[in-house]
């Protein structure tokens, strides 16, 4: 993976107690260890192929204001200290050290580094990473459920291969129908045309917008993503998130209001064959990534199959 996009579309496009961030992994589909693709670079990937439902913290008032505070704290933090580790990336580029893709390449690898090293330091919740890992790693569509403001910070602190593009959306609230900006649309997608085109990966949130709802499915799944893979001839791989908004609700009437701190991140296998159109493509997201989403807990091995292995 050379790098990645993270987009935000209404086309379908578009973060145990430890003192120390350690994120435990699992791999389901392979025996051994291979080249990750997808989150995270840790060495000591080890199997376990039985899958335990996701324990639901119940935390007591005191915990949650503490884990409130180490939030507060940890999203505080990242707003001061990230600018400062741009600095040296911005000097470098104006400067004409460095050429756009190389400066983003730059920014991305601080942005990645600053919120790993955050949440080593104010570990705030427990993060469980379950890779997918291949033997021919390829450049890749990656699509996501999106739950909560915390799902970026997320993504950025446990895959440093991820990167960001976004278009401006008019502020409607959570649920309801989204809005662009249409020259920024278009820009955006100027901007992911040219990601293809320099090998960039990218990642989608086809649902375009937070979920106050999780626990209910997803938001209405827009075919983008689709149409990108499509269109670019690459190969579409889910990554379900499923936790933060225990630790940040996209309700705002809940908001940062904690009742648990466990965050599970899972990249799943790729869809071999692809999918015949955009309606398969919905259909699949919402069996896979509803489940997930709603639940943390992974869809059996027939139903991944079905999906992502159909033939015609």
């Amino acid at each position: 993976m050379k790098n990645a996009t993270l987009l935000s579309l209404s086309l379908a496009i578009v973060a145990h107690r430890t003192h120390s961030f350690q994120p435990q992994l699992q791999s389901h589909h392979r025996p051994r260890t291979k080249r990750r693709v997808g989150f995270a670079d840790w060495s000591d990937v080890k199997p376990n192929p039985v899958e335990q439902p996701p324990s639901q913290s119940k935390l007591t008032p005191l915990e949650s204001a503490w884990t409130k505070y180490g939030l507060l704290a940890y999203v505080a933090h990242m707003c001061a200290f990230l600018p400062l580790s741009l600095i040296p990336t911005y000097v470098q580029t104006r400067l004409g050290v460095l050429s756009k893709s190389e400066s983003e390449h730059r920014a991305l690898q601080a942005g990645q580094k600053c919120a790993r090293t955050l949440l080593r330091w104010i570990p705030f919740m427990n993060v469980k990473v379950t890779p997918y890992l291949s033997d021919d790693p390829q450049p890749t569509i990656w699509v996501s459920n999106h739950v909560s403001m915390l799902d970026t910070f997320v993504f950025l602190a446990t895959d440093e291969e991820l990167g960001a593009r976004t278009a401006d959306m008019a502020d409607n609230g959570n649920g309801n129908p989204n809005e662009y900006n249409r020259s920024s649309f278009k820009q955006m997608l100027n901007e992911t045309r040219k990601a293809i085109d320099e090998g960039f990966d990218i990642f989608v949130l086809p649902e375009g917008q937070l979920n106050p709802t999780p626990e209910k499915g997803l938001q209405p799944i827009l075919p983008g993503a689709y149409a990108i893979s499509k269109g670019s001839k690459r190969p579409m791989q889910f990554v379900g998130l499923h936790g933060c908004h225990h630790l940040w609700h996209a309700d705002e009437s809940i908001g940062m209001t904690p009742v648990g701190r466990d965050v599970k991140i899972r990249a799943f296998p790729p869809a071999e064959a692809g999918f015949r159109d955009a309606a398969e493509f919905q259909e699949a997201f919402t069996a896979i990534l509803g489940k997930f989403g709603a639940t943390g807990i992974d869809p059996t091995q027939e139903e991944l199959d079905y999906w992502l292995k159909r033939t015609e």
